[in-house]
C-alpha cells in the first residue's frame, strides 16, 4: 500500500515543522486526534515513541467517527525537513510515514508532503484490505486532514507572502 498526501503552504518551513514534530500537541492543534501519549524520548527530542489515538470522521456513514490507535516511533530531522514515522503498533504495524518539507521553486510556499508505505507480511491483506481500507480510507483521510489544518493554522497566523507573479 502506498498513499501520498501533498499542499502547499504559504507560510514559513520552520513553524510548519515546529507544528508537525510536536505530535504531543496534535490533540490540541488537531480536532481529529483524540490523545498522544509520549512514552519515551530522547534528550534532543529528535525520537519519541508515541502512543497515538485519532478518528476517522464520516466512516463508515456520515456523521459516525470510527476510532483508531497506534504506536509508532518519530524520529525527526529539522535541518533536512524530513519527519519519519514506523508504526509498532496497531492495524498498520509495519508502516512507514515520511514527512517532507521543502521550499517550492514556483513560490507557491513550503510543499508538505506525507507518503505512507505498507506491506503486509500475509499477502492476502495486500490487496483491497491494504490498499482501499487501511490506505484510501484511512490513512490517506487522516492525513488530508492533518495537512489542511496545520496549512489553515500556518496561513492563519501570518499573512502568506505574495505567489510569484500575482
Amino acid at each position: 500500500m502506498h498513499t501520498e498526501n501533498a499542499v502547499y503552504i504559504r507560510g514559513p518551513q520552520d513553524r510548519i515543522f515546529e507544528l508537525a514534530a510536536a505530535t504531543e500537541n496534535w490533540p490540541v492543534l488537531l480536532p481529529h486526534y483524540r490523545e498522544v501519549t509520549v512514552l519515551e524520548r530522547t534528550p534532543d527530542g529528535r525520537r519519541k515513541v508515541v502512543e497515538m489515538a485519532a478518528v476517522r470522521e464520516d466512516f463508515p456513514a456520515r456523521g459516525l467517527k470510527f476510532p483508531v490507535r497506534w504506536r509508532s516511533v518519530q524520529v525527526c530531522e529539522p535541518e533536512r525537513g524530513k519527519m519519519y514515522f514506523k508504526h509498532l503498533a496497531g492495524v498498520a504495524v509495519g508502516m512507514w510515514v515520511v514527512w517532507t518539507l521543502e521550499p517550492d521553486r514556483w513560490g507557491r510556499g513550503t510543499c508538505v508532503s506525507i507518503r505512507h508505505d505498507l506491506t503486509y507480511p500475509f499477502g492476502f491483506l495486500n490487496g483491497w484490505f491494504a490498499h482501499d481500507l487501511v490506505g484510501r480510507q484511512f490513512v490517506q483521510a487522516i492525513a488530508g486532514r492533518t495537512l489542511a489544518t496545520i496549512k489553515a493554522k500556518v496561513e492563519q497566523e501570518a499573512p502568506p507572502p505574495p505567489i510569484l507573479g500575482e
